[in-house]
């Protein structure tokens, strides 16, 4: 029978506490892997993450949790050293951290575009240099694992607005060129784009279950995603299974992308 087993893996996320990377954290550590993540401090992230660690400590897990800013190199390479050292190793990184609001081009100022690009786009370049050694090293025993997550909007220029799109269109660049570095070493690098998925962030900005409906009926599949949706693909191009899946770029929304796209062409029947 086929399972995803991480046993013996040992994983740090970015912005863990809750959302998609609390459904990220959650399945690595169900599928055995110890799992450290980080969050930024605030009394919620706090109250979110202490509920994660304890859910997860009483199923046996190992589990985590730092406060640190995503977008700070040198407090992200202090988290590091921290997790290396206490989990004797690091071999898979997940880069989650993400941030949206909606800005018209005529409204979005230099300051929210900069703001956009370092919190959507460089703290996944800080997650993967902070963490490079161990990657390599684990990569030249065996293996080591590096899953950005980005939005779809990379795809159809949604979420907010162009600063968001082109930040999250950026990690398909920052992919590719590491492809031509990482692989060779060892290391697996792939990029998830996630959309609609059901998340304190969606909520949010689709603040009625009237809303939240609608957009659910945007999606071919009938529902919003959830963050084990994209957890559970993470685990699998952690695992064995995953073993011959690097340098892609994955939607994952339902068919909602293509489906709207296809039904705004001329003669489309949806």
């Amino acid at each position: 029978m086929l399972k995803i087993d991480l046993s013996g893996r040992k994983a740090l996320v970015t912005g863990g506490a809750r959302g998609i990377g609390g459904g990220v954290v959650r399945a690595l550590a169900e599928c055995g892997a110890a799992v450290a993540f980080t969050h930024l401090g605030s009394a919620r992230g706090k109250a979110d993450a202490a509920r994660l660690v304890a859910g997860l400590k009483a199923a046996g897990a190992t589990i985590a949790c730092y406060t640190a800013a995503a977008d700070d190199m040198n407090a992200m390479e202090a988290v590091v050293e921290h997790v290396a050292h206490e989990f004797q190793g690091l071999d898979i990184v997940v880069a989650n951290v993400g941030l949206t609001w909606p800005a018209l081009l005529p409204e979005l100022d230099l300051e929210g575009w900069r703001h956009a690009l370092d919190i959507n786009l460089t703290t996944a370049f800080i997650a993967i240099k902070s963490t490079l050694p161990w990657l390599l090293l684990s990569g030249k025993a065996s293996r080591a694992d590096v899953v950005l997550i980005g939005s779809s909007a990379a795809l159809d220029g949604g979420g907010g607005g162009v600063h968001y799109a082109a930040a999250k269109a950026g990690l398909d660049g920052l992919m590719r060129a590491c492809m031509r570095e990482l692989p060779r070493q060892g290391v697996h690098i792939n990029v998830i784009h996630p959309c609609v998925v059901d998340t304190d962030l969606l909520r949010e900005r689709y603040d009625d279950e009237e809303k939240r409906l609608h957009l659910a009926q945007q999606v071919p599949l009938g529902r919003l995603g959830q963050p084990e949706d994209i957890g559970g693909l993470v685990a699998f191009l952690c695992s064995d299974l995953g073993s011959f899946i690097c340098g892609q770029s994955i939607l994952v929304d339902g068919g909602r992308t293509f489906w709207r796209q296809a039904a705004r062409e001329p003669g489309s029947q949806a």
